[in-house]
């Protein structure tokens, strides 16, 4: 009864809206329960029918959250597989993930034994990253239509954990000994066995793909792409050879065959090879560019650079130049790297090409040029002056100019205030006696983004250096540390707090931490302060023998003496 009504409503809903056709006025639609109802599966009352017309009135109107708020709601309610369908295409056309879950289990509780809702709630959930979560509906799913289930488990299986992994694995191998002839189920077992580190089964897998599908091209890749990795590169090239006698154009293969000939240290080969594909495929600039930083890679300098000159010779873009450069500097021609980097007008390496040549000019009698350089910049890319008023800043700072990186800094924040960065830095270069100025920044920072854990790090920590307000220092530490747990850094920085508060426990075992991740002269001078207020000097004294082998001009390995040597 219920779907023959629903058929009702929406052609109804198709007359209103031919009548509303003329209409200039955009109405709102506006919900009101008109009476109470009492609901049972397959039956309906008074409020679904007003819902549904009310939902399709407003997806005619183009008021789609309301329309689609009302299905959702109906489908919970009712159950009905015409109105839960049409909740989750609703969903699925306004991209809302949220909902499209929603819809889909809806309808798994009331259909379970329809294998479309378990292919949909499936495909969403793994698309979403919930690998655990899609895990129970995966085996319907999978029964159903496999072939996009199974392409996109092998796009996202190397995001997976080694658990997860497993999970679908197992599954997997239950659904090919079903069907122990699919192909597909083949390939993404081998795929799973792969990303689990194990080979030998991975191309047995991958064997058996291409047994039962010979045109299985992406188990050729695979099965050759793995064979690479494990250095087994004569192999590795006899299964690209076997697909290229049957598809000689396929590029994926023969890229694949360049980077195996260089993983096999034939460079020359490899390089003979690549000038023959840009001889075949003379106007695609990206195989070329593709070809000349593979070159690159493998240290074939010379003949990279003549790759890259040909394509600028033929398209005169200039994001080559950083590529140029990045070959200039390795071949020790610092002048003609510079020259590169600074003809690099667009894309994703402006910085780092502006970046690149203040390393290169490693004088302070540089510093005209420097200023020039970053002068003209600022005036080119002005959408990037405060990320390059922080590199000439740095560089200025790098060589002592420190009033003068302060000033740059402060004309940075004049012209662009909210800028965090410019705030950061110089709060973090201003001496110690100017803590008050750097402490305003900070206190900024906090106030636009109360959750950056580097500006807490940083306040807390300086708090702790330049003044004895320690508990407060804590306070923001221990935020910091809630937000990157991991983070060395915030580690040694709240550990150092604690040492100051006199709880010494609690501060060995943040720092010991903090030194095991990240092993520095500064953090161990922190660690055999603790360690000596712990009395545990000959522990203390073993990390200072380290240290003086690693860093022995690190300018933290005084203080480290002196903490070693402090009394009790």
């Amino acid at each position: 009864m219920l779907k023959k009504i629903f058929c009702l409503i929406v052609f109804s809903t198709a007359i209103l809206t031919g009548c509303s056709s003329t209409q200039t006025v955009k109405e709102t639609v506006t919900p009101s329960p008109l009476w109470e109802s009492t609901y049972q599966q397959g039956e309906l009352n008074g409020e679904s029918l007003y819902d549904l017309l009310i939902a399709e009135l407003a997806g005619h109107q183009q008021q789609y959250d309301i329309s689609l708020e009302k299905y959702l709601k109906q489908a919970e309610l009712t159950g009905d597989p015409g109105v839960i369908r049409r909740a989750a295409r609703i969903a699925q056309f306004t991209k809302n993930s949220v909902a499209l879950e929603k819809a889909a289990r809806i309808w798994v509780k009331f259909e379970p034994e329809s294998n479309e809702p378990q292919t949909l709630l499936v495909g969403m959930l793994i698309q979403q990253g919930k690998f655990s979560k899609a895990l129970p509906f995966i085996d319907k799913a999978l029964a159903t239509d496999s072939h996009p289930i199974l392409a996109l488990l092998n796009s996202r299986a190397s995001k997976m954990t080694s658990a997860d992994a497993q999970a679908y694995l197992d599954v997997i191998i239950r659904q090919s000994k079903i069907t122990p002839k699919n192909s597909d189920l083949w390939l993404t077992r081998g795929v799973f066995e792969r990303h689990l580190n194990a080979t030998e089964a991975a191309l047995i897998s991958f064997d058996k793909a291409i047994r039962y599908n010979p045109e299985a091209e992406t188990a050729f890749v695979q099965k050759a792409d793995l064979l690479k990795d494990a250095g087994r590169y004569k192999e590795a090239l006899a299964v690209i050879s076997q697909w290229l006698n049957k598809d000689p154009e396929n590029k994926q293969l023969i890229i694949l065959k360049v980077q195996t000939l260089y993983k096999a240290d034939s460079p020359d080969a490899a390089v003979k090879h690549s000038q023959q594909l840009i001889s075949d495929y003379s106007t695609d600039n990206q195989l070329h560019l593709y070809l000349a930083l593979l070159a690159l890679d493998f240290n074939r300098l010379d003949d990279s650079k003549n790759m890259l000159k040909t394509i600028f010779a033929r398209t005169r873009d200039n994001t080559l130049h950083f590529y140029l450069g990045l070959i200039e500097e390795q071949q020790n021609n610092p002048e003609l790297a510079i020259q590169h980097y600074l003809q690099v007008d667009r894309g994703n390496n402006i910085l780092p090409s502006y970046n690149r040549s203040l390393a290169l000019l490693g004088d302070a009698q540089d510093e005209t040029r420097v200023n020039t350089i970053m002068e003209n910049a600022i005036n080119k890319h002005a959408d990037l002056a405060p990320d390059l008023i922080n590199l000439h800043a740095d560089w200025l700072r790098s060589f002592g100019f420190n009033d003068k990186a302060i000033s740059r800094l402060s004309e940075g924040v004049s012209a662009y205030p909210e800028h965090i960065n410019l705030r950061y830095s110089r709060a973090m270069m201003r001496p110690p006696e100017e803590f008050p100025q750097s402490e305003i920044d900070f206190r900024f920072i906090l106030e636009k983004e109360p959750d950056n854990a580097m500006a807490l790090n940083a306040l807390g920590y300086t708090l702790s250096l330049y003044t004895e307000r320690y508990n407060e220092a804590y306070e923001l530490l221990n935020r910091a540390i809630q937000i990157k747990p991991d983070d060395p850094a915030i580690m040694d920085s709240i550990g150092w707090v604690l040492f100051k508060l006199q709880r010494h426990e609690e501060a060995l075992n943040y720092l010991i931490k903090a030194y095991k991740i990240y092993p520095d002269a500064e953090v161990g001078g922190h660690l055999i302060a603790v360690l000596v207020a712990l009395n545990k000097r000959p522990k203390a004294q073993q990390i200072f023998t380290e240290l003086s082998k690693k860093f022995p001009d690190s300018p933290h390995l005084p203080d480290a003496e002196r903490a070693l040597n402090a009394p009790l």
